[in-house]
């Protein structure tokens, strides 16, 4: 991809996060990737263009950050290595979301006010989410990792717990004096959750 063009969505994609769609404009995305407004909007033909684009972008990022463990989890492998490819996913997913929140903050925005850009969003990527994503709480629970209970509450659970943590992040590091997006923490956190679950199993 174009250097430039990915500046500008990496930047849309912060701004429609913080702002929101009616938030942002091409005057601020292109301040903020510090290109002119006419370059912005030769390529991108109006916002809902540049707001699925950016979107687009942040979730491929993603999606290239964390692993596919179902096929290796599925494997005949012993127990502790199997738990630990739950702890290294949950793992990645703290250190991508810290690094780039927005894929989180877009959801949000655009769940407070659900519309077409929710059902855009829902058919693109977060359909295929929940799938992929009760697929992985079921293998889990047949490998006795996991707490079988219903896998759609359980994936809801772990991702609140998982996502909460960046969320609040300024709020517990006021707080508690620490910082939520350090290895240290991430690791502490993430040993605390399977250990609840682990107990559970």
């Amino acid at each position: 991809m174009n250097e430039r063009r990915e500046r500008v969505l990496r930047a849309a994609a912060q701004l429609f996060g913080q702002l929101g769609f009616d938030g942002t404009s091409f005057a601020l995305v292109a301040e903020k990737a510090g290109e002119q407004k006419t370059f912005v909007q030769y390529h991108f033909q109006n916002k809902e263009v540049l707001w699925r684009a950016a979107v687009s972008h942040v979730w491929l990022q993603r999606n290239n950050a964390l692993p596919r463990y179902i096929e290796d989890i599925s494997l005949q492998r012993a127990s502790d290595d199997r738990e630990k490819m739950i702890r290294d996913l949950c793992r990645k997913i703290l250190h991508f979301t810290f690094a780039h929140p927005e894929w989180v903050k877009i959801m949000f925005q655009e769940a407070s006010a659900p519309g077409p850009r929710l059902d855009w969003l829902v058919k693109e990527f977060i359909g295929t989410d929940f799938i992929e994503g009760r697929a992985m709480i079921e293998l889990g629970q047949h490998q006795g990792l996991l707490p079988k209970v219903d896998a759609m509450d359980l994936l809801h659970i772990l991702s609140g717990a998982l996502l909460y943590l960046v969320s609040v992040a300024p709020i517990t590091e006021r707080v508690l004096g620490l910082r939520p997006d350090s290895s240290d923490y991430i690791d502490h956190h993430v040993d605390t959750l399977t250990r609840i679950l682990r107990q559970h199993a």
